[in-house]
């Protein structure tokens, strides 16, 4: 087994619990915008998962208020933001004296992903950062998990992603990266299982136990 090098870490739901929160401010914002007649459920939401958020505002705005529509929800989304996560940045800083490097790979937008570092106080906790703004292809491909392999120079099986979604576990085998699946942020637990992540963890405690045992 080699040494393990770096973790990757997925945002939400992984590092801070705001699922729930994105999906009733992003229907607020579209029975806002659209009617009441547009509204949508959790499960709707959360099927079109994958791209960062403003490519979604794209696909479900028309032109003449997307614009509008996303820069309320940003507001919004600061405003109401948590300012703890699973994991503290004291937590965050211990995990290099058990790996070399930190990393993140999110689906959410540049923009999204700014804001949630910025108001845990985390931002300089990681090595490398990539979000769905930043490569062709977000989750569940792996087009980020590359690039974090080559600019850091580790082979997968160096690297560890951790992750509460069904698509982070995907990108992670098509990675061929080993893949932590996290049930303690994740709101679709049964897909999250269904695609057999190398490791299960219920609570942050429980992962870092594994990190340590495994230095």
């Amino acid at each position: 087994m080699s040494k393990l090098q770096c973790i990757i870490f997925d945002v939400d739901g992984t590092l801070l619990d705001n699922t729930d929160s994105i999906i009733s401010l992003f229907q607020d914002i579209v029975v806002k915008y659209l009617g009441s007649d547009k509204s949508m459920t959790k499960r709707e939401v959360l099927s079109l998962w994958g791209p960062p958020g403003d490519e979604i505002f794209r696909k479900i705005f028309p032109p003449n208020i997307v614009d509008k529509a996303w820069s309320e929800f940003l507001a919004k989304y600061r405003e109401t933001h948590t300012k703890e996560g699973f994991f503290s940045r004291r937590e965050l800083s211990d995990f290099r004296k058990y790996v070399q490097y930190l990393a993140i790979f999110t689906g959410k937008s540049r923009y999204t992903n700014t804001i949630s570092l910025e108001e845990l106080g985390i931002t300089d906790c990681f090595d490398l950062i990539y979000t769905g703004s930043d490569v062709e292809n977000s989750k569940p491909y792996p087009d980020a998990l590359f690039r974090i392999l080559e600019d850091l120079s580790l082979n997968p099986e160096e690297v560890i992603f951790i992750g509460d979604s069904h698509l982070d576990v995907i990108a992670g085998k098509a990675a061929g990266v080993p893949t932590a699946g996290v049930t303690w942020g994740s709101v679709e637990i049964d897909k999250l299982l269904q695609c057999k992540p190398d490791y299960v963890f219920n609570t942050p405690f429980e992962f870092t136990q594994f990190i340590k045992g495994r230095s």
